[in-house]
Formats: structure tokens, C-alpha cells, sequence
């Protein structure tokens, strides 16, 4: 500022003091201020700038905070949910169903840590605003979430001790029918009881349980106790009808069937109960018999003198796991075997005679095998007779049929004589002409048979048409069968009879021509004809001795 120092004139020169002075000072003042303003305005503008400039960058910061932070914690928040999803999934997959607790002690105990854990790590008034609604949000959704799948916990809990109920009231109606009209009674109280005391179970679905459970459990009950009183009844059929009429609301039309099916069956099962008492009885006193029959038989045999000094024959005796059957026919042959043989052509028309019971649909297997023990240990003379080598073949034509290769075998040449018997065995078939025939071709076969296995080759190529070792050949077949001059030489031929077999007695002699049976002329099953080996059945497959 300039320092204008004060002059004042001297007195008596006649100058007298203006106001100019003043007026100067007051000037330079007036200017002196302008500039003092004007340096403060221009303070002012640079303040300003200067606050301005701050706050922007202020601003710019908190901006890049904010959304940060709001990024990062959207993913994270994402992955909260999703975890808190999958544990209180687990928890209520592995929750006791009638803890009522369980939700309660997830929300408290897991959600609300995590999720003040969550807004914990947000620093900025928007970014902790974001955090806010973020963590209610949530927790509103696992709120509703966990409550509605407590509820269903207590729904399967209700359903499951109403289902544990049931099975109890209904085992109890089997056994006691009369015990069914309490047990209703019981069920709509135990319904009740179970539903009114479960503290999360919402309405809707206490009034489902009510609605569907109590009335599946009810009809749970009627219908065991309908079966149980069909199967205790003597009469099941009007007892299915008492009941269908009983309690219409729990029975209906197919469940009236079902009872009604149910009724027939306890009959046949009653039926079936009785016929199997009644030949378990049967078996059991059979068993008995056996058993003594054994023991007598033992007793029998050991003064037979033929037998007391044969080994062998004690032996057999003495077997416990022989059937007295078995133990017959073994003794017997011991007899048999002292005996002559059975002439060949004899045993031949009996083995053919037995091999065609044996290919009949429904022949029984051990029961021909007892025809042929029976054939072996007859008097070598008798029609009807084996030899022991046709016997022992047989025996093994028995044992082959009961294994699945020997089955399939013994069905293919079953088929193959079944289509070339009568070709082998001629036109005009009696059982001393044609059965010798049938008999060489059966044997012949075998040999064929083993012949391929021997080669490694498949038996069963014997039997097809498309087969170089096909039996079928004609020349085979013609080799087979027999020349007419042999047949008329076989029938020409005398005839033999055993006059020395046992208990046999001569008593005259008379002679008697009947002409055989045509092997075309009709006969029935179980009927005797003629034929020129005396009087024969017809078995409707084959000829046997009456």
C-alpha cells in the first residue's frame, strides 16, 4: 500500500486546506479495495475449483468401490444361495421326520451366520444397501422354503405312523375279522390325534392326510379283515358276499371280485390242503409198509437155500438204499440167470414191443423199465421174454432218455421209425414178422450212431435227410427189410413152446389154425387179437402178452 505522508502550508501565505486531499485518499482507497476484492474473488474461483476437483474425485472413487463391491458380492451371493440350498437339502434328506425343530434350528443356527457374514464384507452405503436387501431377500425364500418342506417332513411323519398303524390294525383284522368295526373306530381317532399334534403341519396338508390316508388305512383294514374271515370260512363265497355287503364304502366292484377270486382260490387251496394231507398220509403208511416189507424180505430170503451161500445176494438184501421193488428184481435175476436163454427172435419182438411204450407221448419211464425187468426174469420161453442183452440195451435206452443229449437223440429216431417203420417192417406186419425187421434196424442204427461219434462227428447227422450217413438211403431200407420168401419161410416155420417152464403140465395136446390179424384189419387199444404168436394185446402202439 503507498504511504502518503500529510503536508500541511505554512500559515499567513493565504493557502487554505481543500478537500482534494481527502478525495485523493479516499480514492486510492476506493481503488486499493477493488483490488483487495478482486484478489479475493480470484481467491474465491480457485477455492472453488479446488472443492469442486476434490469432490469429483471423491465421487469417482466411491463409484468404483460401490461397484466393486456390488459385483463381487452379487457372485458371491450366488454362491450363498446355492450353498445354503444344498445344506438344508441334506439336512432335511437325513432330518428325523417328526422333529419339529429342524427348520427352525437351520434358519438360526446356519442361515442368519452366513448371512451377516455375507453383509459383512461390503464397505459403501450402496454396496452395504445392496447386502441388505440381498440377505432378506434370502432369507425370506429359505424361510418359506424351509416351512413348507417341514411340512412335508411332518406329512410323510404322519403318513408313516398312520402307515405303522395300519399294518398293526390290519394284522390284527386277519386273524380277528371281528375285531374290524373298533379298529375303524380307533383309526379315525389315531388320524386325528396324529394330525392335531403335529406343530408344522399345514393346514392343507393335515386336511389331505385326513382325506386320502385315513380312508386308504380303513379300507386296509376292511379288506384283511374280508380275507382273513374268506380264509377261516366254510363256506368263502357267501362270506365274501357278507362282507362286499357289509362295508360297500371300502369294497367296490373290482374289489368285490377280487374277494370273490379270493374265495374260490381258499376253496381249491382248502381242497389242495386235504388231498395233500391224505396222500402225505398215504406215503407216510406206504413208507411203513416199506419199510417192514424190507425187513421181512430180509428175513425170507436169507432160508432161500439158493441164496445163503450168494455174496452177491446178501449184498443185495442188505442194501438200505434199495427199494424192495429193486431188491426183487435183483434176486429174481440172480434165479433168472441159471435159466436158459430167451430164444432171439422172441426177445427181439418184445424189445420192439417195449421200445414203442416208451416213445408213447405220455409213457412213463420207470414204470416201462418195470415191464422189462419183467420181461427179463420171465421164463426164457413165454412170448413177452428178453434176453440179457436186449434187457441191458433197454436199460440203456431208459437212462439216455433222462439226459437232455439223449433225449434229443432218442426223439430223432423216434421220428425216423416213426416215418419208416412200416416200410421196414412190410406191408402184411405181424409182430414175428415185422418186429425182427424194426428190431435189426434199431440196432443197426445205434451202430451208425457210434460209428459217427467215433469219427467226431455229430450222431444226429444219422437222421438228416441232408446227410451223406442219412439212414433213409434205399438201399438201407431195402436192406432192412426182409425178402417175401423169408416171410413166408418165417410163418412156415414151427412153432416152439416151452413145455418145461415152471408149473407148467401136459395135459393134451390140441391144434388149432387161426389166421393172424392183417396188419391193415382195425383194432382198438386194450383189445386181444390173434396173431401168430398167439393171443396179443394191442396197446394201440404195439403188441403185448394179455
Amino acid at each position: 500500500m503507498a504511504n502518503i505522508r500529510e503536508v500541511e502550508a505554512p500559515q499567513g501565505i493565504g493557502l487554505q486546506p481543500t478537500e482534494m486531499g481527502v478525495e485523493s485518499f479516499a480514492a486510492a482507497g476506493r481503488r486499493l479495495g477493488a483490488y483487495g476484492n478482486q484478489i479475493a474473488e480470484t481467491y474465491n474461483q480457485l477455492g472453488s475449483q479446488i472443492k469442486s476437483t476434490i469432490t469429483d474425485a471423491g465421487e469417482v472413487a466411491v463409484n468404483y468401490l460401490d461397484h466393486k463391491e456390488i459385483s463381487e458380492g452379487a457372485a458371491s451371493f450366488a454362491k450363498l444361495q446355492d450353498s445354503l440350498t444344498q445344506q438344508w437339502n441334506a439336512t432335511a434328506k437325513n432330518a428325523d421326520p417328526n422333529d419339529p425343530t429342524v427348520a427352525d434350528d437351520f434358519r438360526s443356527k446356519v442361515v442368519e451366520p452366513a448371512l451377516e457374514t455375507f453383509k459383512g464384507q461390503f464397505n459403501t452405503e450402496n454396496s452395504q444397501k445392496f447386502a441388505e436387501q440381498k440377505a432378506d431377500s434370502l432369507r425370506q425364500h429359505l424361510f418359506e422354503k424351509t416351512a413348507a418342506d417341514q411340512s412335508t417332513l411332518a406329512g410323510i411323519a404322519v403318513r408313516k405312523n398312520i402307515s405303522d398303524s395300519t399294518t398293526s390294525m390290519s394284522n390284527t383284522a386277519i386273524t380277528d375279522p371281528s375285531s374290524v368295526p373298533s379298529l375303524l373306530a380307533g383309526m379315525d381317532h389315531s388320524v386325528q390325534a396324529i394330525v392335531g399334534s403335529s406343530p408344522t403341519l399345514s393346514a392343507t396338508d393335515a386336511a389331505r392326510v385326513q382325506a386320502d390316508v385315513s380312508d386308504a388305512a380303513k379300507k386296509a383294514i376292511v379288506h384283511a379283515g374280508a380275507v382273513g374271515a374268506i380264509q377261516k370260512s366254510s363256506n368263502p363265497e357267501a362270506t365274501a358276499d357278507e362282507w362286499i355287503k357289509k362295508y360297500p364304502d371300502y369294497i367296490d366292484g373290482s374289489d368285490a371280485k377280487a374277494l370273490a377270486g379270493n374265495a374260490r382260490q381258499q376253496i381249491r387251496a382248502n381242497n389242495y390242503d386235504t388231498e395233500t394231507n391224505r396222500r402225505r398220509q398215504k406215503e407216510v403208511t406206504q413208507d411203513r409198509s416199506t419199510e417192514a416189507t424190507n425187513q421181512y424180505l430180509i428175513d425170507v430170503r436169507s432160508q432161500d437155500p439158493k441164496l445163503a451161500g450168494d455174496p452177491t445176494a446178501k449184498k443185495i438184501l442188505n442194501d438200505p438204499t434199495l427199494t424192495k421193488t429193486d431188491k426183487n428184481n435183483l434176486l429174481n435175476l440172480i434165479d433168472r440167470q441159471l435159466k436158459p436163454e430167451t430164444e432171439s427172435r422172441l426177445s427181439q419182438q418184445s424189445f420192439v414191443s417195449l421200445l414203442r411204450e416208451l416213445r408213447a407221448p405220455d409213457a412213463d419211464p420207470d414204470k416201462v423199465m418195470q415191464k422189462a425187468w419183467d420181461a427179463r426174469l420171465m421164463d426164457p420161453g413165454k412170448p413177452g421174454s428178453l434176453s440179457e442183452k436186449d434187457f441191458n440195451q433197454f436199460r440203456i435206452e431208459v437212462v439216455d432218455r433222462k439226459t437232455p443229449d439223449g433225449a434229443a437223440l432218442q426223439n430223432d429216431r423216434a421220428a425216423f421209425f416213426k416215418n419208416y417203420g412200416t416200410t421196414i417192417a412190410g406191408a402184411s406186419y405181424t409182430p414175428q414178422l415185422g418186429d425182427p425187421k424194426v428190431y435189426n434196424a434199431e440196432m443197426d442204427a445205434r451202430r451208425v450212431e457210434n460209428d459217427l461219434r467215433k469219427k467226431g462227428l455229430d450222431p444226429h447227422l444219422a437222421y438228416d435227410p441232408a446227410s451223406p450217413y442219412f439212414l433213409g438211403d434205399p438201399k438201407r431200407i431195402s436192406k432192412w427189410s426182409s425178402s417175401m420168401q423169408q416171410d413166408l419161410s418165417t410163418m412156415a416155420a414151427p412153432k416152439s413152446v416151452n413145455l418145461t417152464a415152471d408149473g407148467s403140465q401136459i395135459t393134451g395136446i390140441k391144434t388149432e389154425e387161426l389166421p393172424p390179424i392183417s396188419r391193415d384189419a382195425p383194432r382198438t387199444a386194450g383189445n386181444t387179437y390173434m396173431t401168430p404168436m398167439g393171443k396179443m394185446k394191442w396197446t394201440g402202439t404195439g403188441w403185448i402178452k394179455p
